[in-house]
């Protein structure tokens, strides 16, 4: 790779080199927080939790980085980690070639969305995912991508929230309207128009096949569908696959951390989304 890449340019090597669309959602959750789905009583041998969630992640990348492409940590679930410890686990995954998407929904007014550029590119990231709804989306695509200095040589992509997989979507993000269509798609239309790095775009039974076509057609072949609802929300892999194009990244979390064996549930995601893209490409 040159000195400087986008999101896209490195997203799109990964995927040349791993054949795999599958990313995984990094969700530490501590047994005092739950009941169910929370990292193993191993992890806490030290009082500092912090400490504990990151050993767990690091253990998850090992076990998972063979089959999958990205990674996924959600902030709310790795509060409280220093740049030292984000640092720790983006490097970890830059080594396992992966790509690294924190899930931060970032959304606030410009002097707030320019700090928080500035931090979380010296974490190491190659993506944030962010919320549209205070608008900014313009500033905050071109603060990320002239950040690849204080990122490693790495520009920062924004993966933009456009129609997601929770059930509210429906009537936020669908359902309500803005210039006579509905919401997500004036925001697909911003994403195209900002140069922003891809979309969150659901695979829960309110995203339809046309939605799908809808959005691609808007934004283009080449930016990225981030889908979540697959696995714990019995959302639906096909129609992404079958309408979403060659650039999706199919999120997995609960399903694959928790279970007893992370590998093989990362091996079989992997495949079934591979059998999938398969299917469809040779039909069309």
């Amino acid at each position: 790779m040159s000195n400087m890449t986008s999101f896209l340019q490195t997203f799109s090597t990964y995927l040349n080199e791993k054949n795999s669309v599958l990313c995984v959602g990094l969700d530490p959750a501590l047994p005092k927080q739950r009941a169910n789905n929370v990292i193993p009583t191993k992890y806490l041998t030290s009082p500092d939790e912090n400490e504990a969630r990151l050993n767990f992640c690091l253990d998850i990348v090992e076990q998972i980085n063979e089959f999958s492409v990205a990674a996924k940590p959600n902030q709310q679930y790795i509060f409280g980690f220093t740049k030292k410890q984000h640092r720790k686990l983006t490097d970890t995954i830059r080594k396992s070639e992966m790509i690294s998407i924190l899930d931060y929904k970032l959304n606030d007014i410009s002097d707030t969305v320019e700090s928080s550029i500035f931090h979380l590119s010296g974490c190491g990231y190659d993506a944030i995912t962010f919320n549209p709804l205070l608008g900014n989306m313009g500033e905050a695509v071109k603060l990320a991508h002239d950040s690849a200095k204080n990122n490693r040589g790495r520009e920062l992509g924004i993966i933009v929230l456009t129609l997601a997989s929770n059930p509210e979507a429906l009537r936020y993000m669908k359902q309500a309207t803005l210039n006579n269509e509905p919401l997500f798609i004036s925001i697909a239309r911003d994403v195209e128009s900002t140069g922003a790095d891809g979309l969150v775009v659901g695979a829960t039974g309110h995203v339809t096949e046309n939605d799908i076509r809808t959005i691609r057609k808007i934004v283009g072949a080449e930016r990225v569908l981030l889908v979540p609802g697959i696995g714990a929300q019995h959302g639906d892999h096909n129609r992404l696959a079958k309408f979403g194009g060659r650039h999706i990244l199919i999120n997995v979390g609960r399903h694959i951390i928790y279970s007893n064996s992370p590998k093989k549930e990362a091996k079989k995601y992997a495949e079934l989304f591979n059998d999938a893209r398969k299917r469809y490409q040779s039909a069309s």
